[in-house]
């Protein structure tokens, strides 16, 4: 079963995607996390801090050996940076589409039988290069993670319009859910929730604000692995669940900004 797992920038998909890799790797799995973002620090509590090369900086060089670009993270989890552009050279979704094309002629990993591949895709941007994973059909199921600010809620639902647009569902790709990851304003449990009722997919979870989450983040290390964060651990059990249980495909909707508008009103 291979995922990906979407969200605006800074919203916690790298982390939450992560989490996922680890519970995974933890019960046995085989895993592979592919990060598509152009900053690459998809990977980054997995491998304790440290920056691999990228793809596409090993197109550009002579020296790079496929053990520099698929690298063993924590609970034997490989990692791989799509990597992108320098910043306001190229475009970032172009990148993806060549980084992607790339990966598939990697001995290294070819070779390996992944029980799962996580794709963690940067979801602000609705350049078409950033669907490329679902278009290639290299997933089963798509996640969109957000908090219930307006800002993110839109883009969640950029994503939702894109998945419509590229009338995934009838590739048998699902969008299987939104996960929640609150940052502590008022009725953000209802907003999500409220979002989720009137777009046509599930809540799969909502993950309470909890200060070990970014402790363990600048430490470089992974919530999944420390003792305190209980409450947590079970909000992602939940998500690798819903991973794991049969696909359900659902008729996903999208608003139109009065309407995304409107529901704000009538929650805050």
């Amino acid at each position: 079963m291979n995922i990906a797992i979407y969200g605006k920038g800074g919203i916690g998909k790298s982390t939450i995607a992560s989490c996922v890799s680890v519970f995974l790797a933890t019960k046995g799995k085989k895993v592979l996390q592919v990060g598509c973002d152009p900053k690459h620090d998809s990977t980054l509590i997995l491998l304790g801090k440290k920056r691999i090369k990228t793809i596409i900086e090993a197109i550009d060089s002579d020296d790079c050996l496929e053990d520099d670009i698929v690298v063993e993270g924590v609970h034997g989890i490989d990692c791989v940076e799509i990597g992108g552009p320098m910043p306001g050279v190229g475009c970032a979704g172009r990148g993806i589409i060549t980084g992607l094309s790339r990966l598939e002629e990697i001995k290294k990993y070819k070779s390996r039988n992944y029980d799962h591949i996580i794709y963690d895709v940067l979801g602000d941007v609705v350049c078409g290069g950033f669907f490329e994973p679902l278009k290639r059909k290299k997933v089963d199921k798509m996640y969109i993670v957000t908090s219930g600010e307006f800002n993110s809620i839109f883009a969640a639902n950029n994503l939702c319009k894109g998945y419509c647009n590229c009338n995934l569902a009838n590739k048998q790709i699902v969008l299987a859910g939104v996960i929640g990851n609150c940052r502590g304003i008022p009725n953000e449990e209802q907003i999500i929730s409220e979002f989720c009722k009137r777009v046509n997919i599930p809540l799969v979870s909502i993950i309470p604000r909890n200060h070990v989450i970014e402790e363990c983040t600048i430490a470089g290390s992974c919530v999944i692995d420390s003792n305190i964060a209980g409450d947590v651990v079970n909000k992602i059990k939940s998500i690798v669940d819903d991973i794991e249980r049969n696909t359900v495909v659902y008729d996903v909707n999208s608003l139109t900004l009065n309407e995304l508008r409107q529901m704000f009103k009538e929650l805050i």
